[in-house]
């Protein structure tokens, strides 16, 4: 389940830099995350070429010189989230049918969200569609994403969510919005209003540019499923940092989101992160500030080498199986230290 950066809440993500990884310890790990588990019906964690540690949701999702010593288990169940033109909206319901620059949404809402915002969730759709199409086609991206034409299905969600086609853990959390491959889209609209404070609801013109990073974000999560030429995998860290490197970078072509404002918050929120645990380990947690700091790898390469360096990146993820820290080396030779000094020189 992919998400996005406001109000975020703590949930089980692996993916920590080790000096050392001993079999023992990565048997530790799966009784631990055995008993945590929340995010899939199953799971494996597994120790990459760079000593990470990263969790995917089945063994043929791990690059197969590490299957064999990968460890694998069950969660308890907890529920599918239904598709969106499943989900069940109670009141009056409004369904449109709309063509745009990055394909066909079929998008549904309940017509009492329409309160929160200044645009409806229609208009506000089609101006994120649009500010993507433009930052895809600036260049650097590979043609079939310059091009991109997907069925999106997009529904809007009041706060109060149908708990037999929600998993209790996206009930319990705060996250404003979620993206199932390869293009659906669930957006809660309460909370990307007013968060988690439901008596501190925004003015609809700061709930417009909220509404319109979030979009831009779960779309985003659907750029990187073509990137991966529809493989992604359990890969928190890179899933999210990358969502929420192309939220900073899709809101600039946005009407309604200031330039330069999604950037700043993800550096600020990276800053803090950086402050608090300088020299790592980091582990991936799901906090606000992860989403920053995952962030900063992307805009490190984007950088240096544009984003066609990032797009060569993901040639190397797609075609070695590598995860993204050893792409990174893999394709311009950056060690850990070295990617971790350059995200220091972005904040500085």
């Amino acid at each position: 389940m992919l998400c996005h950066l406001s109000n975020c809440h703590d949930e089980l993500q692996i993916g920590r830099y080790l000096i050392e990884m001993p079999k023992l310890i990565l048997l530790a790990l799966v009784i631990l995350f055995s008993a945590q588990l929340t995010l899939a019906e199953s799971s494996c964690i597994y120790q990459d070429g760079e000593r990470m540690i990263r969790q995917v949701e089945k063994l043929t999702d791990i690059p197969e010189r590490y299957r064999r010593e990968a460890k694998c288990f069950k969660a308890a169940p907890q529920g599918e989230l239904a598709r969106p033109e499943e989900i069940k909206l109670e009141g009056s319901v409004r369904h449109e049918t709309s063509s745009t620059e990055i394909g066909r949404f079929e998008l549904r809402w309940p017509r009492k969200v329409e309160a929160l915002f200044g645009r409806t969730p229609q208009r506000a759709l089609s101006e994120a569609a649009r500010a993507v199409s433009r930052a895809v086609r600036k260049g650097g991206f590979p043609s079939n994403i310059e091009k991109l034409e997907l069925d999106w299905q997009i529904v809007f969600l009041d706060e109060t969510l149908p708990e037999k086609q929600v998993p209790a853990y996206l009930i319990s959390n705060c996250h404003p919005g979620w993206m199932t491959p390869p293009a659906n889209i669930y957006i809660v609209a309460q909370r990307v209003a007013a968060g988690c404070n439901k008596g501190a609801q925004s003015s609809s013109k700061v709930a417009d540019g909220e509404l319109a990073r979030v979009l831009i974000h779960e779309m985003g999560h659907a750029i990187e499923n073509q990137l991966l030429n529809g493989k992604m995998g359990g890969d928190r860290m890179q899933a999210e940092g990358f969502a929420s490197w192309f939220e900073q970078y899709g809101s600039d072509f946005s009407p309604v989101v200031a330039k330069g404002a999604a950037r700043e918050q993800y550096y600020s929120l990276a800053k803090a992160s950086f402050k608090s645990d300088p020299d790592g380990p980091f582990m991936f947690n799901g906090s606000a500030t992860d989403y920053a700091r995952a962030s900063m790898y992307f805009n490190a390469v984007v950088s240096r080498y544009g984003v066609r360096g990032l797009m060569d990146v993901y040639k190397v993820i797609r075609e070695q199986q590598l995860s993204l820290i050893p792409a990174i080396n893999e394709r311009f030779g950056w060690s850990t230290n070295r990617l971790d000094d350059e995200v220091k020189r972005l904040l500085k």
